[in-house]
Order: structure tokens, then sequence, then C-alpha cells
């Protein structure tokens, strides 16, 4: 859920970035012009829709390895403090 929500900000982001800076950014701006819509009204939409799904779908990955490494990172950590807890308390000796 929160992968869906960071790629939709940041597709939004890249979109109207690219539709606000009149410099041809890539992939956008290469895809059209590989198309052959570099005559047409809709080739900075275009280019700006590119960009915004493929620097979303960047933006998404890392976020997503990201979070993966710190959720593994943390289960691990969690764990071997949960086994130390288990492995002092069989050590304590009662009188």
């Amino acid at each position: 859920m929160r992968g869906g929500a960071v790629f939709l900000a940041f597709f939004i982001l890249f979109t109207l970035a690219s539709l606000a800076v009149p410099v041809p950014l890539f992939p956008g701006n290469m895809i059209s012009t590989l198309l052959g819509l570099s005559t047409t009204s809709y080739t900075p939409l275009f280019s700006a829709v590119t960009n915004g799904i493929t620097y979303g779908v960047i933006v998404w990955l890392v976020f997503v390895l990201v979070t993966r490494n710190l959720d593994e990172s943390g289960s691990v950590d969690f764990k071997a403090r949960k086994l130390r807890a288990r492995s002092n308390k069989k050590r304590t000796v009662k009188n």
C-alpha cells in the first residue's frame, strides 16, 4: 500500500515537473523521438507521462528494496535479542 502511494506521488511530481520545465528530459524525449511524435502537439504530454512513469518506477523500486532490507534487519535484530534473553534466563540458577 505504501509502495503504491510512493509511486503515485512521484509519478505526479515528475509528470508535472516535466510539463513545467521546458527542457527535454530523458527518457521521454528519446522515446517520443523514436516513435516519431516530434511534430505533434501531444509530444510534451507524452514525454511528461513517460518521464513520470519511468522515474516513479525507479523511486518505487528503491523504496521497496530499502524497506525490505530495513524490515529484514529489524526482524533479525529482534530474533537475536529474543534468543539472547532466553539463553540468559536458562543461565540463571535459582537457589
